[in-house]
């Protein structure tokens, strides 16, 4: 064996003497880790080609290695690694909090039976403006901190908030109801506005032939319907009334805290006006369905949903030529579009199909705390189904054993 030192760029052979390479001018010895010093036996000149052939390949995996090792050394490369470790758990973190939702098929019911009859609760009250929308368009539930009442085949029921339990609280049909300490107050079947004891059960009519009830704790907000269909005030600690509008209106909402009373005349338009009356604003055309939210408008017309300020500044945010309700659920609106039941966000995106009636028939809903009451009916039945529906599609159908037939108005 014979030591041979060669040079760590060219691979030239040197001399023990030799300080730099004779071929390139490289020092030698300056970073051992890079010289060759290698035993090699003489090549026999027949040999030689394999061996220059073999000694290349060497040094080109030498050059490998070191350019390897030059490239995790660059402060280029760490940055750009560090910047990738920082993207991906953004967006991680951002897939986790913002699951894609899965397109729907518009013809299929998007209710799965994993979700049918479910345990469910009602976890808040209905807002008052989506109460004030149900009065103006059905009126057949109220929620309050300890209970939840429906009136269902001509009774009216009062149930916890998880529908285990129930129990008959007046056996006839009534709309427009709730309550206080005291007292119970409804509208009748004659549309008479009754206040009742709770203990002793009498009854005192307050208001005869009326409309559009919206008692507000102190003051009763209705439609005079013996006084040109006009809006009228009650003040129940006084007994007090007073006419509001000389106008005819349909589908009061009151917002005492801006000062407004919003309706629709006998012109499908929609009005506003300062509690005295004054200050009428007419919002909106060809409209007799709407809701609130306490900052803006939402009607309906020949185009779909509409959004509106309350100077009447307005946008389409959804298009449809056959919706037939709306209201709210908290941040979400929910609309009725033929037999189907959307939720959307307040400026129309986010659409989900919640619920929807495969066979001939109808439906309609009201807001119920943070749930929907659904009502449907097939067009060869003769009863209503009552289902409690979450905006999550989790739903829990209510019975009287099951479906109570119509005794009521309940449509």
């Amino acid at each position: 064996m014979e030591k041979i030192k060669r040079c760590r760029k060219c691979g030239a052979r040197l001399l023990e003497h030799e300080k730099r390479c004779p071929v390139c001018g490289t020092p030698v010895g300056l970073d051992k880790e890079v010289d060759i010093i290698k035993e090699e036996q003489i090549i026999e000149p027949e040999k030689v080609d394999e061996f220059i052939a073999a000694d290349k390949t060497e040094q080109t995996l030498l050059k490998s290695n070191e350019s390897a090792q030059n490239y995790w050394r660059s402060k280029k490369i760490w940055a750009v690694f560090i910047v990738l470790i920082v993207v991906t758990t953004v967006m991680r973190q951002y897939v986790i909090n913002n699951p894609i939702k899965l397109a729907e098929n518009d013809n299929s019911n998007t209710i799965t039976n994993d979700y049918s009859d479910s345990k469910i609760s009602i976890n808040k009250n209905t807002g008052k403006y989506s109460q004030a929308t149900n009065i103006n368009y059905l009126g057949i539930s109220y929620v309050n901190d300890n209970a939840v009442y429906l009136m269902m085949n001509s009774e009216l029921l009062k149930y916890d908030r998880s529908f285990n339990n129930r129990e008959l609280v007046l056996e006839q049909a009534v709309t427009v109801f709730s309550e206080d300490e005291q007292w119970y107050y409804y509208l009748d079947e004659n549309n008479d506005y009754i206040r009742m004891d709770k203990k002793t059960k009498a009854e005192d009519i307050l208001l005869k032939n009326v409309y559009y009830v919206h008692n507000l704790g102190d003051k009763v907000y209705y439609q005079n319907d013996s006084d040109g269909e006009t809006i009228h005030c009650l003040e129940l600690e006084t007994n007090q009334d007073h006419k509001i509008s000389d106008e005819v209106s349909y589908s009061i909402v009151v917002d005492e805290e801006k000062g407004r009373i919003f309706y629709i005349n006998k012109n499908n338009e929609l009005v506003s006006i300062a509690l005295d009356g004054s200050d009428k604003k007419n919002l909106a055309n060809n409209t007799n369905v709407y809701t609130y939210d306490g900052e803006y408008l939402y009607y309906i017309n020949n185009d779909g949903l509409v959004k509106s300020d309350l100077e009447g500044q307005s946008k389409v945010i959804y298009e449809s030529n056959n919706l037939s309700l709306v209201n709210l659920v908290e941040k979400k609106l929910v609309i009725q579009d033929k037999n189907i039941i959307y939720t959307m966000d307040l400026d129309g995106k986010d659409k989900k199909k919640l619920y929807t009636m495969d066979i001939g028939g109808s439906l309609t809903f009201e807001v119920v705390g943070d749930k929907l009451l659904v009502l449907t009916k097939g067009n060869s039945d003769s009863v209503i189904g009552y289902e409690i529906v979450g905006l999550d599609g989790k739903r829990h159908i209510l019975d009287d054993e099951n479906q109570p037939t119509i005794k009521g108005n309940e449509f």
